[in-house]
């Protein structure tokens, strides 16, 4: 049903074509708006920028994504599902393996290409290089916030929002300390690059 051709996932037909596109719309939309659920209940006044809290939110929904996947592929094969592999017309709505690990494929590389991104125009409105060691140290703990915030997040199931005092709390004191040190990272990168930039 989808052929491989240099790394990308071809469907086969436009039946399958259209419904590859549904599911990774649907994907990357379920993703993200857990994402955004997630940063809203987080404090105000975390010491993280606005455009940080952007790739927070898009660290989120990798993260997010990858366990949806690693639960996909954990999780028991429906009835229909093992019928459609000898009747073919009871496959009709499943999603075979295939078709879930291209979605989640293609999923995973618009996600980590816009993450690039917001770090890539970050990094230049500082006048920092992206590839330098600080920016680096910089993007590893934001990421490391993003698996904490995640973790906990994932505990209160689909309610996040009305999720109980205790979790939430708990979830606004991880992401506080390490909100500090993503700070500090920032800080590090300017205090290498600020006065070159001041220089010029």
């Amino acid at each position: 049903m989808i052929e491989q051709h240099q790394e990308l996932y071809i469907p086969a037909d436009e039946r399958s074509l259209r419904r590859a596109q549904r599911r990774v719309h649907e994907l990357d939309k379920g993703v993200r708006d857990w994402a955004q659920s997630v940063i809203a209940i987080l404090p105000r006044g975390l010491a993280i920028l606005e455009d940080e809290a952007q790739i927070l939110a898009l660290y989120l929904a990798q993260q997010r994504r990858l366990n949806l996947e690693m639960d996909a592929r954990s999780g028991d094969e429906t009835l229909r599902g093992r019928l459609g592999r000898i009747i073919p017309f009871l496959a009709d709505g499943e999603d075979d393996w295939d078709m879930m690990r291209a979605t989640h494929k293609m999923v995973a590389a618009r996600l980590e290409t816009d993450t690039e991104q917001a770090c890539q125009r970050f990094c230049d409105n500082l006048g920092v290089p992206s590839v330098c060691d600080p920016a680096i140290d910089w993007r590893v703990a934001i990421r490391y916030l993003a698996q904490e915030v995640h973790r906990l997040a994932s505990r209160m199931g689909v309610t996040i929002r009305y999720s109980a005092p205790p979790q939430r709390f708990e979830l606004a004191l991880a992401a506080r300390d390490l909100a500090i040190e993503v700070s500090a990272k920032r800080r590090d990168m300017l205090k290498i690059f600020l006065p070159d930039r001041e220089s010029a």
